[in-house]
């Protein structure tokens, strides 16, 4: 009886404990969330915005740029528009709430409930910085189907066609479906490899990732579809979360880890088959290019991890229905509990009321020069300004981006950049460099403050 309570009930237990943790990190969206980004460009494109020549967001930006996600943004201002900020939040949860569910039943296709609750554990907590309202939830769903879809086919060596199909619905939703041809492209070189197969096989087998790197013309962006993975990367490269990955961060210490116990048991266990070398060194190189692709290769790696620690405990029987049920119902209770969490967390507001009363204030086209962060949420809210500063690089040249964080850190020249703007007002905060800069060395003077925030006006000449 204890043994089956270990094997059995512990596993459900454990996920179930994380989808409690996960419901209760679910909040309100925090003023420099790119959540805010995402709903105002939804609004955008649901108002008008043409995909092919989008507009822009201020007079200080004029990057020529593609939407890479616009499908999702269009369902997230939809969303807002009829639920408001609270069904985004239980929208985001689900997805979120998804994945460590997705996570188990995946590799209970493989291995016992207690490995398979391990990997989705772990799994989770490797993907938890990118666990928020923004569409690549969905992209770290799709890079577990792919990847799990793929050592199946490894396996059996059958094409699943559906597969392309899939790459083509990804492209409109995040812009990591390139991810998910890299999987292809790495088992079917492990595949040749072994040499089991032959060229007819491989060759079909081929033309799956070949098909979903020509699908995206055949989506509203055409072969701008490219352009909104290939074209940022200049811009990316001024963001923290492409720089290198941080290893002494939580989530890069549990990729760690993972990476530990598939490598080591790979070592210890013998010869390990070509294909799942492959997506394993895939995975590593996902998880060392930069801060964002350390959650892909956590993602990569949770049924290679199910797979490692199976070796440790008796095999079981693949999930059965009512062990599914089980899965299905925490899920359930999940929604319902995030459902009431959102709705009770939807009147919140990030900033004090007096920020939004100026801010609705001011006319259309009023130029505020702006904290970074405040930028997110005032996009969204406050439409008619004319913000200088906010998160979505893709609608900057690098010359913008370069003058704000140079304004930002107080570069030599900041004090010229300022000028040329030709701002009405600022809204930033008190204690940054910024604020400091601004009322006690060029003397702005202060309209409205709190401990967050102040709303100067430059002084007169």
């Amino acid at each position: 009886m204890i043994t089956v309570f270990i094997r059995r009930v512990v596993p459900l237990l454990a996920l179930a404990a994380a989808l409690v943790l996960l419901v209760r990190i679910q909040d309100f969206p925090v003023v420099g969330s790119d959540t805010y980004l995402h709903l105002r460009l939804g609004e955008e494109f649901r108002s008008g915005w043409s995909l092919a020549h989008p507009g822009h967001l201020s007079v200080f930006d004029s990057a020529q740029w593609y939407p890479s996600q616009w499908l999702s943004q269009i369902v997230m201002s939809w969303t807002d528009d009829h639920v408001g900020i609270g069904g985004v939040i239980w929208l985001a949860g689900a997805f979120v709430i998804a994945l460590p569910l997705a996570m188990y039943v995946a590799c209970r296709r493989d291995v016992a409930p207690l490995p398979a609750s391990l990997a989705a554990v772990i799994g989770t907590c490797a993907a938890a910085p990118g666990l928020s309202a923004r569409p690549q939830v969905v992209s770290y769903l799709l890079i577990l189907l792919v990847t799990v879809t793929w050592l199946a086919t490894a396996r059996d060596a059958k094409p699943r066609w559906w597969l392309v199909l899939v790459a083509w619905a990804w492209v409109p939703i995040h812009g990591m479906w390139l991810v998910g041809i890299s999987i292809a492209l790495a088992t079917i070189v492990g595949m040749a490899l072994t040499r089991e197969h032959d060229l007819r096989v491989l060759g079909r087998l081929a033309a799956i990732p070949v098909l979903s790197a020509l699908v995206p013309v055949l989506t509203p962006l055409g072969v701008h579809a490219y352009s909104t993975v290939v074209g940022v990367s200049d811009r990316n490269s001024e963001l923290t979360e492409w720089g290198p990955p941080d290893f002494t961060s939580p989530n890069a210490l549990v990729l760690l880890l993972m990476i530990v116990i598939v490598v080591v048991t790979a070592l210890r266990s013998g010869p390990v088959d070509w294909p799942t070398v492959m997506v394993m060194g895939l995975a590593i190189a996902w998880g060392l290019f930069s801060v964002r692709t350390t959650i892909v290769a956590g993602v990569m790696l949770t049924p290679l991890v199910a797979l490692s620690l199976q070796r440790i405990v008796p095999p079981v029987e693949r999930i059965g229905r009512r062990e599914l049920g089980a899965v299905l119902g925490m899920g359930a209770i999940a929604l319902v509990a995030l459902g009431l969490a959102a709705s009770a967390k939807s009147d919140d507001r990030p900033v004090a009321s007096w920020v939004d009363t100026r801010l609705d204030a001011m006319p259309d086209g009023t130029k505020v020069l702006n904290d970074w962060e405040l930028g997110h949420y005032a996009l969204w809210r406050h439409p008619q300004l004319q913000l200088v500063m906010h998160g979505y690089v893709d609608v900057f040249t690098v010359e913008e981006l370069e003058r704000n964080i140079g304004i930002a850190s107080l570069a030599p020249d900041f004090v010229e950049q300022i000028d040329d703007l030709d701002v009405d007002y600022a809204m930033v905060d008190p204690d940054s460099r910024l604020g400091y800069a601004l009322t006690d060395v060029l003397g702005w003077d202060v309209v409205e403050a709190d401990d967050d925030y102040e709303l100067l006006t430059p002084p007169r000449s």
